[in-house]
């Protein structure tokens, strides 16, 4: 009897054949895919980083630091792991708006375009977010501890 039953093809699987029906409509999705898959493996190092930074701050005395590292710490850790999340939930957004079945078509289009551009926007801001929280002197000692003097 369970033999009968078909299986439900998991998200994962539907939204890569999504991405890549045999359709004209693969071409854009195919182009958006390509986008935010790079922003998401450039972003991927920054996560390293972030965790980096959470463990010097755990293994470090920063108590006697002050409010300002502080606030720039956490400035400086949401910044650098947002765009990483923002372009890998992009990816998985396309799929749930082209599946959206009580939207039209031409609605469906602008609300795409609204996220490529927002979601870039959203991506270069926390980018430079994160480079101005590094140049604070507060976090000069981790940036020169880490090796980041050259990159921030």
């Amino acid at each position: 009897m369970a033999d009968d039953k078909k299986k439900s093809p998991s998200y994962i699987s539907e939204v890569i054949k999504f991405y890549f029906a045999p359709e004209l409509r693969s071409i854009a999705t195919g182009l958006y895919l390509g986008i935010f898959g790079f922003f998401t493996l450039y972003y991927l190092d920054n996560i390293f980083l972030a965790i980096k930074f959470v463990l010097y701050i755990i293994m470090d005395h920063t108590a006697l630091r002050g409010i300002g590292y502080l606030f720039t710490g956490t400035i400086f850790t949401l910044a650098l792991i947002s765009p990483f999340f923002i372009s890998f939930y992009s990816i998985f957004l396309l799929h749930k708006i082209w599946h959206m079945p009580e939207w039209k078509k031409l609605t469906k289009w602008l609300v795409i375009t609204g996220v490529v551009v927002f979601g870039i926007f959203l991506i270069v801001l926390s980018d430079d977010v994160a480079h101005f929280a590094a140049r604070q002197d507060v976090m000069r000692s981790f940036i020169e501890d880490a090796n980041l003097t050259g990159q921030i």
